[in-house]
């Protein structure tokens, strides 16, 4: 509880920071008076006065801001410090500013991403056939699982996504796989078909399929503390044979046993679970083959509709064939800039669909659902915190650039309509829509807050659970 408070604290401070420090340096490049800088809002934690700028740290980190001299509509500034006004400033001068601050968070996006894909490189999955579907194209043409895929139509493939990407240029043309199989090269003729998929935003998308994914192999590579499957003595290295004599050839068939695991059955406007039964696992230890008891616990789950669901869990990582490529410092860039964009779109995709009413907005979180993803990605290591503070700083800019009033957006929005109609809006036009934006943003921070209890709550009452009888044989 400690790790994850301390993790979301400097998630904020560090994010906060790079907001407001948008707008901060652009005022000063540009003339403006910064008469406060604050990370936290009050009460006051700690201050200090440097030139003409009070520097401030306070004690609530769910926000900060710069106070700019002369901001404040109708306010009276002598002739002399005209030019540091910024009420005075030229409306691209005073856009410019404003914009600043979401532009700052995409800015360390790209910086956090280049630097994530610089350590790290591109990771992909190793281009070797797994699940089959019994009634796809890949079944047909006689591949096998554990087939490793070395071209198609004579075109070298290095990795699964390689596979994906011919099937869908293919648009349905027959393909020519050569694979190598127990040390032999093969070849067979796969005709893809389409394929409908309906991606997290609701929408169906069409792609070429080849009927086989990837093979993940069941090898354990992490057993999380405290649960099932390290309680009952599995441990990394592990291969998993067969869950009650039910042979295990993918880590999707042991997710597949898993699922069935779990009864559920409606009573009335209930969802009960069945208590899970104990479960056989055998594995292959370093040729000494093992046979151990898991039972499953019910773990909660945030469902597609933002609801919080409950599933079978054991607490197990399987061990994936990742083929790491290093991008260079320029190839690092591009991935940074290019993973941005696409989270930018999907974000405003999303929030186009909730206005849409096509997502529930049950899905939206607030500071609790941060605080655990930020306190999950820092247990997993520094690299996976930066990246998740780089999607969230992305999420940050594009709130902030939705036009309510008291959001940048809004100022944007009246700056432009300034610039366009050669005169500011009135005083009271403007107070009317600082009003309606801080009443639209108090709903919208009630309901976060809501979801967020709602989803603590539900995990801590854990799921209806109906009691069974087991029998051993």
């Amino acid at each position: 509880m400690l790790f994850t408070l301390v993790s979301f604290i400097i998630l904020l401070l560090i994010l906060i920071f790079v907001h407001e420090f948008g707008h901060f340096i652009a005022a000063k490049l540009l003339g403006v008076r910064v008469e406060k800088f604050s990370l936290g809002f009050p009460p006051k934690a700690w201050s200090k006065k440097i030139g003409e700028t009070e520097y401030q740290l306070a004690w609530l980190p769910l926000g900060g801001y710069v106070s700019l001299y002369g901001e404040t509509p109708g306010t009276e500034v002598p002739p002399e410090l005209q030019e540091r006004s910024f009420s005075h400033k030229p409306v691209w001068v005073r856009t410019v500013v404003v914009a600043a601050g979401p532009l700052f968070n995409v800015f360390f996006a790209i910086v956090a991403l280049w630097l994530v894909n610089f350590v790290g490189g591109a990771q992909h999955v190793a281009p070797i056939v797994g699940p089959i579907d019994p009634d796809g194209p890949a079944f047909r043409a006689g591949l096998m699982a554990e087939d490793r895929v070395l071209a198609i139509d004579r075109t070298p493939i290095e990795y699964y996504d390689d596979v994906l990407a011919q099937a869908d240029l293919s648009q349905g043309r027959p393909l020519t796989l050569t694979v190598v199989r127990k040390g032999q090269t093969l070849e067979a003729t796969v005709v893809p078909e389409p394929k409908e998929w309906t991606d997290p935003l609701g929408d169906v998308n069409h792609t070429w399929s080849l009927g086989f994914k990837a093979l993940t192999r069941p090898i354990i590579d992490e057993t999380v503390p405290d649960k099932p499957a390290a309680l009952a003595g599995l441990k990394p290295g592990d291969l998993i044979l067969s869950i009650d004599e039910t042979p295990i050839l993918d880590w999707s068939d042991l997710l597949a046993v898993l699922k069935k695991s779990d009864v559920v059955e409606t009573q009335g406007d209930k969802t009960v679970h069945q208590k899970p039964k104990p479960m056989r696992i055998q594995v292959d230890r370093g040729g000494v083959v093992l046979t151990l008891t898991v039972t499953p616990v019910l773990e909660p789950i945030y469902e597609p509709n933002g609801q919080t669901g409950f599933a079978p869990f054991l607490g197990l990582k399987p061990r994936l064939e990742i083929i790491r490529r290093p991008l260079g410092f320029f190839g690092s860039f591009k991935e940074g800039l290019g993973e941005t964009w696409l989270v930018s779109k999907l974000t405003v995709q999303t929030f186009i669909r909730l206005f849409q009413t096509k997502i529930s907005l049950k899905v939206l979180g607030g500071p609790i659902m941060i605080a655990e993803v930020a306190g999950k990605k820092a247990r997993e290591g520094l690299i996976d915190f930066i990246w998740v503070m780089a999607l969230i700083s992305v999420n940050l800019a594009i709130i902030n650039l939705v036009p309510l009033p008291i959001l940048d957006g809004g100022q944007i929005v009246f700056f432009l309509l300034e610039g366009l109609f050669r005169r500011p809006l009135s005083l009271k036009v403007r107070e009317v829509c600082q009003w309606v934006g801080v009443t639209a943003l108090a709903a919208l921070m009630v309901l976060v807050f809501y979801n967020d209890i709602y989803r603590w709550v539900t995990r801590l009452t854990g799921p209806d659970v109906s009691q069974i009888e087991t029998t051993t044989k």
